[in-house]
């Protein structure tokens, strides 16, 4: 069923579709903090949060399990850097140029809200990059649009199947949102430059260069696109729920979510220190002082704040990196390219390329 929020002005200047997700009735089980129990919430009550700029966690079918620090798998994440030539010959093929013509394309479709007409383009749009990025690789991959439980939006999971017959059950993610929101309503026109177009090309980016150089894992890799972040982690919850319902062995999860924004003279980048997996988060900052060129700080960016939370939840080890000041005008119009710093996604980009290196291990 699709809800048509128009006018005939709207359908003129490319109108949004609003699909049945934005029937004010629909109610969902959201949850706002760790200590507060969830609330049945319809869209009227949900997009209040939104406004607010509230965190939430759209738990609606999940059953998330009761999650201790020793019930993480960590065996799996590095104390030491071991592949420096690996990565640095990566880091010769990171493209700026190519980085800033995806975000200007990226965030040129009206929005990227997860139910919209332009949603949906966006997706496909991502898609043949995607496709685009992986011709002529020699690894053995596959590219999933996932299904998600509404209309709109689909999710995009790149996996590349590792070489080492133990390892390969072993699956190493690097993700990023590829939704926008205007707080103003879903509508509105949101670029999302910074929030996540910013994220979006790095997980572009770092898939790019492995595809180019030919770097074939022992440990399955996995680039992820989310959809539906904006609302309540829904894209990564559906996705990290089905990981776990199949019994996939997710060793690590990082994610990127608005790495864009520069501060100058604000050499640095801030690491995730709350729902997140200490060792892997720690990991992080050991490929920052080996390969990057800003130094690291720590942070609590609080309950449900992006989609590393999605897979802590179900008991996989997550981390995220994040720019240093959030972008002022995250969820408006005007998170748009001339607010991201590309010399900064570049770094962000070196980061994620040691990560994957490091994590699945060359063959």
């Amino acid at each position: 069923m699709h809800f048509l929020r128009a006018s005939i002005s709207l359908l003129l200047c490319g109108a949004i579709l609003s699909h049945g997700e934005e029937i004010s009735g629909e109610k969902r089980l959201i949850k706002v903090a760790e200590d507060k129990p969830a609330e049945w919430m319809d869209q009227d009550e949900i997009w209040g949060l939104i406004k607010a700029e509230t965190n939430f966690v759209d738990v609606t079918g999940h059953n998330f399990p009761v999650v201790k620090q020793e019930d993480f798998n960590t065996a799996a994440i590095p104390t030491t850097i071991r592949f420096r030539s690996v990565v640095e010959a990566l880091f010769s093929l990171l493209d700026t140029s190519r980085m800033i013509t995806f975000v200007m394309s990226f965030s040129q479709f009206h929005t990227r809200y997860y139910t919209s007409q332009t949603g949906i383009e966006s997706q496909a749009f991502l898609r043949r990059q995607v496709d685009v990025s992986l011709f002529g690789y020699a690894g053995n991959y596959t590219v999933e649009e996932f299904e998600h439980t509404w209309v709109g939006q689909k999710s995009i999971i790149v996996r590349i199947t590792g070489t080492d017959a133990t390892l390969r059950n072993e699956v190493v993610i690097l993700g990023a949102h590829q939704d926008s929101i205007n707080t103003g309503g879903s509508t509105l026109s949101a670029p999302g430059a910074d929030d996540n177009a910013s994220g979006s090309v790095v997980v572009l980016e770092t898939l790019r260069v492995i595809a180019e150089q030919n770097f074939i894992p022992k440990r399955t890799l996995e680039f992820h696109w989310y959809a539906a972040e904006e609302v309540g982690l829904r894209g990564s919850g559906e996705i990290a729920s089905s990981y776990k319902d199949r019994n996939i062995n997710v060793v690590s999860m990082v994610n990127y979510d608005v790495p864009g924004y520069l501060v100058p003279n604000r050499n640095e980048i801030r690491i995730v220190n709350d729902y997140v997996e200490p060792t892997l988060s720690t990991f992080l900052t050991l490929i920052v002082d080996e390969y990057l060129a800003v130094r690291w700080t720590r942070y609590s960016c609080g309950y449900g704040c992006s989609d590393h939370a999605s897979w802590f939840n179900y008991g996989f080890p997550s981390a995220r990196p994040a720019e240093a000041v959030y972008h002022p005008g995250m969820h408006t119009v005007t998170d748009v390219i001339t607010a991201v710093g590309f010399e900064q996604v570049k770094e962000f980009t070196k980061l994620a390329v040691g990560y994957v290196v490091e994590m699945s291990e060359p063959s």
